[in-house]
């Protein structure tokens, strides 16, 4: 695999004319060095009518989806499980109601407008209305879930050992505050089966267990958890479970009903890419009632739904009404288009690393078990290390990642990604582990 020279670039591909460029691709993939032509003006934003697609979804298509972000020349970013760059057409969105309510702020909440959001993006996960709160974040769904849950002391919550932060901790401080128990199941890294992951929750279960807590994608090896089937496990046995989605929004083409879960908490600054301090709470209609507000007072009115978690003051209402915009982006290209792109992605990178000499993936090959994350270790070198050497020979961004065992480097692939990024990623990691030693003394 050749060395790619070319960074991505956010100018130049569209030149002179989006229709002109992209007719221009119409014999396949051109060299991925005529796609930088510094100097030029970013591309406007595209109608979203442009990114629907009208033919066969070619590298082609997906640099015309590419062309609707403005990361800088010369950096591949691969760390979207953290935070999601903002699309064109999402940012002027943000922009547009921020001088809207500038101008004129006497009705600065836009609260018909924000239930207009609700709607979409109900219709878009799955759910109605009246089951979504729009968040500032994950962490905010699940501890609006956790603390509004009617804990006793001796009642016990399972979840895994590569469960987020954001997730465990209202549970380590009803631990503290109420005398609730923490059962910690170890998930192998990857995982032999959906079978097995469930046999293991199921085991765990104990007469004093309510909640079963869990990851639909984990942040550390990106492992896709068997959502649907601990769901069947948590009802047979009289459990809730509750859901922290901080990835798959924006990434998987999610269907909140089907999987019948009772709560479920994601972000939108990740995967659906519409800024910081947006998120999504998803409360079963038919849970509300056992579960309370987080903040401000019970609501006595049953018709405001999923709404009544939205209780937390001030909020930023240009980038709520952004998600609005960052939604139908998707909907154009189309959720499982996207799905598909991502996997294809991290699988094409899995499939690369394996050939690697001292390189172990951690993520699970199985694709009912993974998606478009992927967590890599370089033979023993330090993941700071390795991390600090690729983005200072390639500019590629990935992210470390240490929890018990595992201490290596997570890539994340998505939309804006294209093969070529992949490519070079690869090749990176190779002079990586083929420079080790110089590598390693640059740890620290």
């Amino acid at each position: 695999m050749g060395r790619l020279q070319s960074g991505i670039s956010r100018r130049g591909f569209l030149g002179g004319g989006v229709t002109a460029a992209i007719g221009g691709l119409a014999g396949g993939v051109f060299d991925a060095r005529a796609r930088a032509f510094g100097g030029q003006s970013p591309a406007p934003a595209l109608a979203l009518d442009a990114l629907k697609p009208s033919g066969p979804l070619d590298e082609a298509y997906w640099w015309k989806v590419r062309s609707q972000f403005n990361i800088v020349d010369g950096l591949t970013f691969m760390n979207n499980g953290t935070l999601g760059p903002m699309p064109r057409v999402v940012f002027e969105a943000n922009e547009r109601y921020m001088r809207e309510i500038m101008e004129n702020p006497t009705d600065g909440g836009r609260a018909a407008e924000v239930d207009k959001v609700r709607e979409k993006v109900a219709a878009f996960v799955g759910a109605t209305a009246d089951e979504i709160a729009l968040t500032r974040s994950t962490t905010e769904g699940m501890n609006i879930f956790a603390h509004g849950f009617d804990w006793k002391a001796g009642d016990e919550v399972i979840y895994c050992t590569h469960e987020h932060g954001g997730g465990i901790g209202p549970y380590k401080n009803l631990e503290k505050r109420v005398g609730i128990k923490i059962v910690n199941v170890a998930i192998p890294a990857p995982p032999q089966s959906v079978d097995q992951i469930v046999g293991l929750y199921e085991k765990a279960i104990t007469p004093r267990t309510k909640v079963i807590m869990v990851s639909h994608v984990t942040y550390v090896t990106g492992l896709v958890t068997p959502v649907k089937e601990l769901t069947d496990l948590a009802h047979r046995r009289g459990l809730l479970i509750s859901v922290d989605g901080a990835h798959p929004l924006g990434m998987m083409d999610l269907d909140l009903h089907a999987l019948g879960v009772d709560h479920y908490a994601a972000a939108g600054q990740k995967w659906l890419m519409c800024g910081t301090g947006t998120g999504v709470c998803y409360v079963k209609r038919d849970v509300q009632d056992r579960i309370a507000e987080l903040m401000g007072a019970p609501s006595t009115d049953p018709k405001r739904g999923a709404r009544k978690y939205e209780e937390f003051g001030q909020r930023d209402v240009p980038d709520v009404l952004g998600m609005g915009a960052a939604v139908d982006l998707q909907m154009a290209v189309g959720k499982k288009n996207i799905e598909a792109r991502d996997r294809a992605l991290s699988t094409r990178l899995r499939a690369w690393l394996k050939n690697v000499p001292g390189v172990k993936t951690w993520t699970s090959e199985d694709p009912k078990l993974s998606t478009a994350l992927t967590l890599f270790t370089v033979r023993d070198i330090p993941m700071d290390a390795v991390q600090k050497a690729i983005m200072k020979r390639d500019r590629i961004w990935i992210r470390t990642m240490g929890t018990g065992n595992l201490n290596g480097c997570r890539a994340a692939t998505h939309l804006y990604n294209m093969p070529e990024d992949v490519d070079r990623l690869v090749d990176s990691v190779r002079w990586v582990s083929e420079n080790a030693s110089q590598v390693r003394s640059t740890a620290g």
